[in-house]
C-alpha cells in the first residue's frame, strides 16, 4: 500500500532528557493556539483570585500549641489547589497526561514557570514565522 507523510508541525520534547517522558504539541494548530490563549487568560484571572486568598490567609497570625502558624495548613491547601488547577489546564491544552509526564507526582509552583519557559520559545518561533509569512504574502497581494 502506498503511503503519504504529513508534517503537521508537531513538536516533541523530552522532559529532563528522559525518552519515556515526551510531551508534544503543535503550535501550527489554530485550536492549540486558541486553547493556549484561553489558558493564559484563565491563569491571569486565577492569579488575582489566589493572591487575594493568600492575603486573607496571611492575616491569621495564630499559632497552634506547638508554635506552628495555623495558616500553614491553609497555605498548603491553597498551593495544592493552584497546582491541581494548573495541571488540569495544561492537560487540556497540551494533551491528556502531559502534566504527569512533565512533573511526575511533584507539586511546586515553580515547575509551572519552568514548563512554560521551556515550551514558549518553540511556540514563539513557529508563530512569528507564520505571522511573517502571512504579512509578506499580504503585502505581495496588495502590491499587485
Amino acid at each position: 500500500m502506498s503511503n503519504i507523510n504529513i508534517n503537521t508541525g508537531e513538536i516533541r520534547l523530552t522532559v529532563n532528557g528522559d525518552e519515556n517522558r515526551v510531551i508534544s504539541f503543535n503550535p501550527n494548530d489554530l485550536q492549540f493556539i486558541d486553547n493556549l490563549y484561553n489558558l493564559l487568560a484563565d491563569f491571569e484571572n486565577k492569579e488575582k483570585e489566589y493572591k487575594q486568598r493568600d492575603t486573607e490567609i496571611d492575616k491569621n497570625t495564630e499559632l497552634n500549641s506547638y508554635g506552628v502558624p495555623i495558616k500553614l495548613k491553609d497555605k498548603i491547601e491553597l498551593t495544592k489547589e493552584i497546582c491541581n488547577h494548573m495541571r488540569e489546564k495544561i492537560d487540556i491544552v497540551f494533551g491528556e497526561d502531559t502534566s504527569q509526564k512533565a512533573f511526575g507526582n511533584t507539586n511546586t509552583l515553580d515547575m509551572f514557570e519552568q514548563f512554560f519557559e521551556g515550551v514558549t520559545p518553540y511556540i514563539e518561533k513557529v508563530r512569528s514565522t507564520k505571522i511573517n509569512e502571512y504579512t509578506k504574502n499580504n503585502k505581495k497581494n496588495v502590491m499587485k
